[in-house]
């Protein structure tokens, strides 16, 4: 090697070394914190905000940067002052060469490490960065391009943010009260930040014990700037997700609990502006969820399915949940998730009533009450706030005592009012035709039905009624109900009841009632036929009935047999107890038979036929039976006027020369 190349390598060394020498001694001998003031004027005059900053360093290797240490901390808007919008403990900038040769600031890189940006929304609307929006609107025409040095743009290449948190204060979202939310820890990739380009973004958002993981892509241009997403979750946690329930539009009822998990995937269009009138649109998949509000007394098990969501509109397919024994699939539409409309088709291999009822009903009246009053009239529970219509199908109801089967009905809901309409069901071997409905928004449930029964097995209903009572009365029953009541249990049912009804027992049979076994001692004395001690067959049994007080109170009781009507009035208690004063009139070839062995009880006859009155008190299986002997003294007074009638209307007749008629004869 030449002497002269040796030196000129000497010399390239020497001069290497001293560029090293001076990038490391060069932060040392400047003073980069006497750029704070111009920093913080800039900063002032860009945002209108005031900035505090830690030490700046300046680093020239291995590229030029500067790193801030913390605090750093920005003011929020004039309208919130002596407030904190976005804080962070430190914040590193890598500069490039190349664009600041060609006149950009361009940044290769910011990382800002343990932010926390601030979001605040009051109750008019307004948000504390819509000065900032403003601002940013105004810049391009204060700014065109090609105006100098004002105009210039920095460009970041990529910024990272590393356990950051977002604090939600909203109090527009849920009008007269504030909602709030925390999303941490954040971590995000920023690329192309401040050019002509669309920004991209690569975020992880935590909320709670979950993850959310989405792309975006800001897009400022234009006059409408928005934020385009796609958002993924798997198995997020119920009760993180709901707390962005306010944001997506969806009602969100006081006292909320819930547990299982979420599958999100979906996209959504933010608009920068305003931020609230998002609308995402993809799919959530419910695994296993329970679900509880301030309306209900237990919670609502295994909620599953897929929603299909597209703003605030979703299709719920393989809708699945069960509360007890009981279970509901099928399939629904849901519109307005503030105030949800839904539309259904419903099945159920079985449904307790009584189990769902427990369920739905509010804990208290004192709860109901309280969460009614709840500040800014927040909703009570989700049943309060739907309304809709479908139709339901279920193989086997079970309310209170009595077990339906093959149900079928139109049904609605509004303000926690279930009505069924077009309601047909089998019911012991007949059927039930009608409508129905009951009202849960109190902690007593109220209850309307006004039905048609038609071929009803009445053995195995009385039994459901009352097991003691099998037996008592056979046959098929018929009528029209139509009754409102109030209660949780049996008795607070019956004994609230109103209403009225009209029945008839048809080709039956009554058995143990006292009373009838002493009207067939007395015919079988006379010879009499048709009725036997034990049961007593009848072709019809009928009643108009006026329901109240724990009473099914008639005025026209009429039993109709081969040998024997019975007319009666009073009342059948609800509780199996009864109170009825009968008027017992036989056939006419029963009567001669009695009569032809004791003269005596012809004087108890009327139009040929023996009449006697008695009553009925006490258990309606085993009823104490006692002769009315008014009512048997006024029955033969009555003859005994009769036949005087006869006698002097035949004197008359006599002495005038008209004997009388073979009719008239007595």
């Amino acid at each position: 090697m030449s002497r002269v190349v040796r030196r000129l390598l000497v010399a390239a060394a020497v001069l290497a070394g001293l560029v090293l020498l001076a990038a490391a001694a060069l932060p040392f001998l400047v003073d980069v914190n006497r750029y704070r003031p111009l920093i913080v004027a800039r900063v002032q005059e860009a945002t209108g905000r005031t900035i505090s900053l830690g030490t700046i360093s300046f680093t020239l290797l291995p590229t030029p940067g500067l790193r801030v240490g913390g605090p750093i901390r920005i003011s929020d808007s004039a309208a919130y002052p002596d407030r904190t919008a976005l804080s962070a403990e430190s914040l590193s900038v890598r500069l490039g060469l190349l664009g600041l040769l060609r006149g950009r600031a361009s940044v290769t890189s910011i990382a800002l490490h343990k932010p926390t940006l601030v979001l605040i929304r009051d109750s008019r609307g307004r948000w504390n960065f819509d000065d900032l929006v403003t601002r940013a609107s105004a810049a391009p025409a204060a700014h065109p391009e090609g105006a100098g040095e004002a105009g210039a743009l920095v460009v970041v290449d990529k910024a990272r943010v590393t356990s950051g948190r977002v604090l939600v204060y909203d109090d527009a979202v849920l009008p007269g009260r504030r909602a709030e939310v925390v999303i941490a820890p954040v971590d995000a990739t920023i690329l192309g930040w401040g050019g002509d380009n669309p920004t991209d973004l690569d975020l992880s958002a935590g909320l709670g014990s979950s993850i959310l993981e989405a792309k975006a892509r800001l897009d400022a241009r234009g006059e409408r700037p928005h934020l385009s997403l796609q958002a993924k979750g798997h198995r997020l946690r119920a009760e993180d997700f709901v707390t962005l329930l306010p944001w997506l539009g969806v009602t969100r009822p006081s006292g909320l609990q819930v547990a299982g998990s979420i599958d999100l995937d979906g996209s959504a269009d933010v608009p920068i502006e305003r931020p609230e009138a998002l609308r995402f649109k993809g799919t959530l998949a419910l695994n296993g969820l329970s679900y509880r509000d301030a309306g209900m007394a237990l919670p609502l098990k295994d909620l599953s399915g897929e929603l299909s969501v597209d703003g605030d509109r979703a299709v719920w397919k393989d809708f699945k949940v069960r509360a007890g024994s009981s279970s509901l699939q099928g399939g629904l539409q849901v519109q307005d998730f503030m105030r949800p409309r839904i539309g259904f088709r419903l099945t159920s291999p079985r449904l307790d009533l009584n189990e769902m009822i427990a369920t739905l009903v509010p804990a208290t009246q004192a709860g109901a009450q309280a969460a009614v009053a709840a500040p800014g009239g927040a909703s009570t529970g989700i049943v309060d706030q739907i309304s809709g219509a479908g139709r339901l199908e279920v193989k086997q109801v079970r309310f209170q005592t009595f077990d339906l089967s093959n149900v079928n009905a139109t049904m609605s809901l509004a303000k926690s009012v279930f009505s069924l309409k077009d309601l047909r069901t089998s019911l012991y071997g007949g059927t039930l035709q009608g409508s129905a409905s009951v009202d849960i928004s109190r902690a007593v449930p109220r209850y309307a039905l006004a039905a048609r029964l038609d071929g009803v097995d009445v053995d195995p209903l009385l039994v459901a009624y009352d097991p003691p009572l099998k037996g008592l009365i056979r046959g098929r029953l018929a009528g029209n109900l139509d009754l409102a009541t109030s209660g949780a249990g049996m008795d607070a049912i019956l004994n609230t009841a109103r209403g009225t009804g009209a029945v008839e027992l048809a080709d039956g049979s009554i058995t143990s009632f006292s009373v009838l076994k002493q009207v067939a001692a007395l015919l079988e004395l006379a010879g009499g036929k048709g009725i036997g001690r034990e049961s007593t067959p009848f072709e019809s049994l009928k009643a108009s009935l006026v329901i109240a007080d724990g009473r099914a109170r008639t005025d026209d009781l009429a039993l109709h047999s081969t040998d024997l009507d019975l007319e009666g009035k009073g009342w059948v208690g609800l509780d199996a107890r009864l109170d009825l004063d009968v008027t017992a009139r036989f056939s006419e070839e029963s009567t001669r038979g009695m009569v032809d062995k004791n003269a005596r009880l012809g004087g108890l006859t009327d139009n040929g036929r023996l009449v006697i009155h008695f009553a009925l008190k006490g258990d309606l299986a085993s009823p104490t039976f006692r002769l009315d002997t008014q009512g048997q003294m006024q029955t033969a007074k009555e003859k005994a006027k009769e036949k005087l009638r006869e006698r002097v209307r035949d004197s008359l007749l006599k002495k005038l020369g008209q004997p009388p008629s073979p009719e008239e004869t007595p």
